[in-house]
This record gives structure tokens, sequence and C-alpha cells, in this order.
């Protein structure tokens, strides 16, 4: 075998690395990606259950995000949109807080929701105005503090911080204490006053199913674990070496760091996420519902079946519920739990509701505190030949998986001009 017959080989078949496979294709580079699990796509999966579909995790995809608009097809996505704002519920009753310009006729509610003073609707405005100001890669040279630091600085009231930014951003990241870097904060706002909250019709999955039918079928290995990285090539679990002209890996981020013996990556944060079914009702509606008392388990609802109808059977809603951290309870226990947070939430309609599925996913995201990493910058081997993309040293989402798959295989080309 020639060194220009060897495949570059990429170990996790997640978003990023399929976004590196695709771009290595279009070059003409021979790829081959290796995942250990059954399916490709990482942690963007919908599974079937009764008709309904259960992303595995609460998720969306932000249309505004600008690699997801050059890489994806969103009109083969069919997106559904969020209602542009959120429900947040204060002292046990849901207040509307829209987009004034997007949802006039709520204006009256939003402007009346006790989340905060006039003064700090006026500062949110000003901040969605400033954040869209300005390249994406400009706002990642900012100073960075913590985002309740940067809130704090910025003035806003205590109320307005517990009430939306807590259940919003730290719903984002996952964290109550919204410890995630003001830059991090400001890209959110960004694309949410940019763009809208989306889901592909048909589930989450439709997301790395695109970019797996943009690669040959005979490119991809599931059910393979790398053991170790080894002089060009990697050595499986089964104790197969596989020759590569250079290697990418593109995994999550403790994985990263243990096939290439690198520092941990931070920590991770995890994510508990519920389903239930219920007959469709007439207050269900395409907001997202935060808890804005910050009492209980829950931090927010979503009813994914009111964006898109493929997410439930005729005549049904599917109810996402999605808790901060994993807590110390069994799934019979944390079901119980929640059901009767909800019942506070909804009345006695919850008594009715179907239990589906409980997620519980330890590595949902990694802690994104500050310093953070700028995700502009090409990337660099880690070792002769081998390159990493994901959220090793790199901030987590749609947006940034897809980047810094990009940018690992325009890396790659480069090292393989060189004579790699």
């Amino acid at each position: 075998m020639t060194p220009t017959d060897k495949p570059v080989i990429i170990i996790g078949g997640g978003i990023s690395g399929l976004a590196c496979a695709r771009h290595l294709h279009t070059r003409g580079i021979p790829v081959r990606v290796l995942e250990a699990g059954s399916r490709l796509g990482g942690r963007i999966r919908t599974d079937l259950k009764g008709g309904f579909r259960l992303d595995r995790g609460f998720q969306v995809l932000q249309t505004a995000d600008p690699e997801a608009r050059r890489t994806l097809d969103y009109r083969r996505l069919e997106l559904r949109t969020f209602a542009p704002g959120a429900m947040i519920r204060i002292r046990g009753r849901l207040y509307t807080l829209a987009d004034p310009l997007r949802r006039p006729g709520a204006l009256l509610d939003t402007i009346t929701a006790p989340i905060g003073s006039l003064a700090d609707r006026v500062r949110l405005l000003g901040l969605a105005w400033r954040v869209t100001r300005g390249s994406l890669e400009t706002l990642f040279q900012q100073p960075e503090a913590t985002a309740m630091e940067f809130l704090q600085a910025a003035g806003f009231s205590e109320a307005m911080i517990q009430r939306f930014f807590v259940p919003f951003f730290g719903g984002v990241c996952l964290d109550p204490r919204i410890r995630a870097s003001s830059r991090v904060l400001q890209y959110v706002l960004r694309m949410f006053a940019a763009g809208e909250a989306a889901l592909p019709a048909a589930g989450m999955e439709q997301i790395p199913r695109q970019l797996i039918a943009g690669l040959p079928g005979d490119c991809f290995q599931t059910g393979v674990s790398a053991r170790r990285i080894i002089r060009n090539g990697v050595a499986l679990d089964d104790g197969t070496r596989l020759p590569a002209r250079a290697l990418v890996v593109a995994t999550h981020a403790p994985e990263t760091s243990r096939l290439l013996d690198l520092p941990p990556g931070g920590a991770s944060v995890a994510e508990t996420c519920l389903y239930f079914a219920a007959d469709r009702a007439n207050w269900h509606s395409a907001y997202l519902m935060l808890n804005g008392d910050g009492d209980g388990l829950i931090n927010n609802i979503a009813i994914p079946s009111m964006v898109s109808s493929q997410y439930a059977p005729a005549g049904k809603s599917l109810i996402s519920v999605v808790l901060l951290g994993n807590p110390d309870l069994s799934d019979e226990s944390l079901v119980r739990r929640v059901r009767a947070e909800l019942g506070d939430w909804f009345g006695r309609e919850v008594d009715r509701w179907a239990h589906l599925e409980t997620y519980r996913i330890a590595h949902a995201l990694p802690d994104q505190s500050p310093p953070t990493p700028n995700p502009y910058r090409l990337e660099s081997p880690r070792l002769p030949g081998t390159f990493t993309c994901g959220e090793y040293e790199n901030l987590p989402g749609i947006q940034w998986a897809l980047l810094s798959g990009r940018y690992a295989a325009e890396a790659v080309r480069q090292y393989l001009g060189k004579g790699g």
C-alpha cells in the first residue's frame, strides 16, 4: 500500500468528525470514519418510541449559526421554528417574554411580565443590539468574565438575572450558576437575536444524516473502538492496526485526552431529559418554558410536537423536561419527583401524562467557564500527522463542531500537501 492509498482516519462519528470527513472527501482525499457506538451522529440522536421522536437530550439548531448555514441544507432538513421568546414561570404563573419585533401581539405581556425592571428591558435590548455588531471573530477576542459577572457589571437587576438569565443561559450551558464565559453568553444572545431556534421536522438526527449522505457508505465502521494512537495509524481494541496518511481524533473531550495522552480538557456537565406523552391541549405552545422561580429540579420544558407535528402521533403532544445535572435518585423516584413538579406547573392534567423515556447524559457538555479558547484558530497537529476536532479545547455546540471539522480538514490538507 502506497502512502497515497492509505486513507485519513477519523476517530469519532459525531458531527465534527463527519464534517471533517465530508470536507476531505470533496477534495478527493480518501477517508475512513471509526465510530465506537452502533450509530453515527454522536450525541445528536433521535429515537422512535410509540410514534414519538425523542431527541437524546433537548437540543435545537440555531438558524443563524454561520457554519451551519454554510454546511447544511436547511430546506432539506425542513426546519420548524420555536416561537421567538420564552414563557417564564414566576410565583407559579407563566408569563410570556417575546421578541417584540417578531411577536408584536405579545408586547403588552412582555412589558408587564415581572422578570425585572423597565431599565432591565432597555439593557436587554441594548445588549441584543451590541452583540450583533461586528464579526464573530472579534467577539471571541474580547475580555471575558463569567456570565454572572458580566451581567452584574452591565447593571442587570438580581430579579432579571435569576428569573431570566439563569434558567435561559443556564439551560444552554447546563450550569445553574451561569459561570460559563461571557463570550459564550454574547454569542448565544447574538444567535437568538439574528435567527431562530429550530428543529428538523423529523428530529435532530437528520443533521448528522445529512452529513452522512454526502459520503461513500464504505468509509464508515461502527462498533469499532480505538485503543491508542500508533506511529502512522491507530490500534483498535481487538488488536487490529490500521495505517493512515493522517489521523483526526473527533471524540468527546475525555476520550480525546485519553487517546492522545493530553491534559484533561476540563470538567463535564450533565443533563437529564425526561419525555412524557400527553393528549394535545389548547394551552400547548411552541414557546420554551423556563423556571424563573429557581425551585425544584426542572429548569426548562418544551413541547417539540408544537414545533414539528412529526414529533408525536396525531392528537398527542410530546413534553420534554430538562434537569441540570444528574439527580441522585432512582429512575422511578426521579419520574415521581418530576411528575409532582409538573403537577405544580400544569395541574391534574399531568396525572394522565405517560412517561416515555429518561435520558441521563453524564457528559452532555464540557464546562465552559473562562478562560475559553478562541474557536477561530486553525488546528495544529497534536502529534506528527495527528489532529483533533470537536470539543477538546474548543467550544461545544453544532456551530463549533462543524467549524472545527472544517478547520481540521484544512489542516490535514496542508499537512498532506507538505508531503505528510
